[in-house]
């Protein structure tokens, strides 16, 4: 399964020169007490997000349990095959924002959109994009918010309905918000790069390719692991 996001970076900065002002063998010493620290933020950072990947799987299997239930949902939608009735359309809408989600919806087997919560509009559009997630794995992807595109973290679930099969899908925007849930500490950046876009610091003019695991944004050297999310 391709995540379309390509890396979260963790990074520590460190005083532009450090690095090369001191002799080989306490710069050498330096170095590997850094790199133990980024690795061990590294692995908190990823506790996180699978901490949040965990309660987003949590929240649609309950919704998916709700919308089995719902005599009124299942009777439009497979009795009267009415896909516009508001007890169908509607159902995403009155749920997203108290489970604390910014993405839900509702899908049948050809992925044509049964209910949006965060964009009503695109209920009986198909959605292609949904098509390639992996059942229960979690995406990073692009999606639109009532014409904005997102960055998201999600995940789709398959539930029946009746003995129909239908998906829910959910999850959360990757924005600032995200990135400051899964900071571990003051002093560690954390970005998300997505080809050559990045999220979680601005006023970015320049930026290097990662190296010896250091990298140069703006002039500025910061020691840094970087997690690929494929």
């Amino acid at each position: 399964m391709k995540i379309f996001l390509s890396n979260i970076i963790v990074a520590v900065i460190v005083a532009g020169g450090i690095l090369f002002a001191v002799n080989r063998k306490i710069s050498s010493i330096f170095h590997d007490q850094k790199l133990l620290e980024l690795m061990n933020m590294s692995h908190i950072v990823e506790k996180e997000i699978n901490d949040i990947s965990s309660n987003i799987k949590k929240q649609l299997t309950a919704f998916s349990a709700i919308v089995s239930d719902d005599r009124d949902f299942v009777m439009k939608l497979l009795v009267e095959k009415d896909f516009t009735a508001p007890e169908v359309a509607d159902i995403a809408i009155q749920h997203m924002k108290s489970m604390g989600l910014s993405f839900l919806e509702i899908v049948d087997s050809e992925y044509k959109i049964l209910s949006s919560g965060h964009f009503p509009a695109s209920t009986g559009n198909i959605s292609n994009k949904k098509k390639n997630m992996t059942d229960n794995t979690m995406t990073f992807l692009y999606d639109n918010i009532k014409g904005t595109e997102v960055l998201s973290l999600q995940l789709k679930i398959p539930f029946f309905c009746s003995d129909v099969i239908l998906y829910c899908i959910g999850g959360i925007a990757a924005d600032s918000d995200f990135i400051s849930q899964i900071r571990p500490y003051k002093g560690i950046q954390i970005l998300l790069k997505q080809e050559n876009s990045i999220l979680g610091m601005d006023n970015i003019e320049t930026i290097s390719d990662i190296e010896n695991n250091r990298i140069i944004i703006n002039d500025k050297t910061w020691m840094v692991n970087s997690m690929s999310l494929k």
